[in-house]
């Protein structure tokens, strides 16, 4: 079996935010048994009916619910040369870097349908594949059956964004791989995948910089890659008109960093309690967030091992996105799917009551199906705080060091084929 540096009991003692799990004695020998290929082969059946669902819808109607034609659009202006800003200035539409347009240039090419279903078939693959991989890393004996319950449980929070085409599900699965890689101290793979996720949506920058401070050895790699894709522009358009552009995109990031519209944040949370938090104020906690947000992280890097310290920035990060972000959307959230359906799989698998109040957490990240008006703008953020709350409990009182026996693989669920892992 795989030697780690820790092993699955210890991350199950990191997810169990220090209740039964840790105190509990059960082994993956005592989990129940499944079939390993059909749970695999059933969770991403789920998955490409979901999306061939959606690819009918768009097929139906291209412009409805899809904002793959707002994508598409820069991209095109690009190609002409027409400014990629014109018709929104930070208000709504597109707020990405320049780069953005050339790299959804390929999805515009193939015209609104099917650009946008390959689009979101990339980020549907991307966010499995972070899910599998954590799975395996973190629970190599029981890794099948992590995967499909943990794609059970993000499945109806990643609805909303598939169903938009929207690019925070492309960041989420950026965002896991890119831990994937911190973990497994594959830097360059690591520095890649941040950059690619910074030109996708530029909220990945809480992701950048998190990841520069904690694992320092990036920094001149991320200098690098960032210098090449501020150059590759440059190849591909006048000069003149690449540098007006980044101009346009400095007064767009102005504006959009103060909204004049409730967002599914912290200030949108405190906006139906019946506060409105002036924008000063919300600046100011947004600054102290960043802070403590660098602080828990830094802890979590001293008192955890590496896959410890790689999941809690991945957690960290996208809870600091989700509440101090100022322009948070409802479909947003499930960028904190994956940092919910994983420990909520695994505490299910190991029988821990926590399990079902993660899930339960999940269940109110999914509220856009099921009641939508009367939960808008609170209950997801409100969520996200409980949660975040139990995350840093177990951070600080979290000893990586009080399990250290690896438990036997559980007779019924053999691991599928694929190269040995190791922790780097």
């Amino acid at each position: 079996m795989t030697q780690f540096d820790f092993d699955s009991r210890r991350v199950v003692g990191m997810v169990s935010f220090g209740m039964g799990a840790a105190r509990n004695t059960t082994t993956a020998a005592n989990l129940p048994a499944f079939p390993a290929r059909r749970l695999v082969l059933g969770a991403c059946f789920v998955w490409a009916l979901a999306w061939l669902w959606i690819g009918v819808l768009v097929w139906r109607d291209p412009v409805n619910h899809n904002v793959c034609v707002e994508y598409a659009t820069p991209s095109h202006n690009w190609l002409a040369g027409r400014g990629l800003y014109l018709d929104n200035m930070g208000v709504d539409g597109f707020l990405y870097m320049p780069q953005s347009g050339l790299l959804y240039m390929p999805f515009a090419l193939m015209g609104p349908v099917l650009g946008g279903m390959v689009w979101r078939a990339a980020g549907l693959c991307l966010f499995c594949w972070g899910i599998w991989r954590w799975g395996k890393m973190l629970w190599p004996d029981i890794f099948p059956s992590i995967f499909a319950i943990a794609s059970a449980i993000a499945f109806p929070i990643t609805l909303a964004s598939l169903r938009n085409g929207q690019a925070n599900l492309q960041i989420a699965a950026l965002m896991l791989l890119a831990a994937a890689e911190l973990h497994q101290r594959r830097w360059w793979w690591a520095t890649l995948w941040l950059v690619i996720g910074l030109v996708v949506k530029p909220i990945m920058i809480v992701m950048v910089l998190l990841a520069a401070a904690v694992y320092p050895v990036i920094i001149w790699r991320l200098a690098i890659v960032l210098v090449l894709a501020t150059l590759i522009p440059f190849a591909t358009q006048k000069p003149h008109y690449v540098l007006a552009q980044y101009q346009a995109y400095y007064e767009v990031l102005k504006t959009a960093s103060q909204p004049q519209r409730i967002f599914c944040d912290l200030r949108g949370l405190l906006w139906k309690m019946g506060w409105i938090m002036p924008q000063s104020l919300y600046q100011a906690v947004q600054i102290l967030a960043a802070g403590a947000t660098l602080g828990l992280c830094l802890i979590a890097s001293r008192r955890w091992a590496h896959a410890g310290r790689a999941f809690f920035l991945f957690i960290l990060a996208a809870c600091y996105l989700m509440l101090f972000n100022p322009r948070t959307e409802s479909s947003s959230y499930v960028i904190l799917g994956p940092a919910l359906a994983l420990p909520a799989a695994a505490l299910l698998l190991h029988r821990d009551i926590w399990g079902w109040v993660v899930a339960a957490l999940s269940i109110c990240l999914s509220c856009d199906g099921w009641a939508y008006n009367a939960t808008h703008n609170w209950l997801k953020p409100a969520a996200c705080i409980v949660f975040l709350g139990l995350v840093i409990y177990q951070l600080l009182r979290g000893n990586a060091q009080r399990w250290n026996q690896i438990p036997r693989p559980p007779s019924g669920v053999a691991p599928l084929p694929g190269p040995a892992l190791s922790a780097g």
